[in-house]
């Protein structure tokens, strides 16, 4: 599932967009009990994450698993998000993107 914060409206305007494309289960963070799927309320704040019984992503790796979700043409995007040396820019791409979130909404 991936978890991200509801109360950010770039952040929710780009879980909308992945609800659009096809069946990934996503919660906002707020709709969750944070402890029982193993985050914090700070770590739900500052990074989307994607938990499941085998995975717990953060960043641009949750980013990348829920594209491969998706599959079709995002599984090759999901894929080259979470391989290197793109990886490498996503993380950094991501931390700045989540630092500035609130310009984008």
């Amino acid at each position: 599932m991936l978890v991200y914060d509801g109360d950010c409206k770039f952040c929710c305007r780009c879980a909308d967009w992945l609800r659009d494309r096809g069946e990934v289960p996503i919660a906002p963070a707020g709709e969750l009990d944070l402890p029982a799927v193993g985050l914090t309320p700070e770590e739900a704040k500052t990074a989307v994450w994607w938990i499941d019984d085998e995975n717990r992503l953060r960043g641009h790796g949750a980013i990348g698993f829920a594209l491969r979700t998706l599959g079709g043409r995002w599984l090759l995007i999901g894929s080259l998000i979470g391989a290197p040396p793109i990886s490498w820019v996503g993380a950094i791409v991501y931390r700045w993107v989540a630092a500035n979130r609130h310009r984008f909404g």
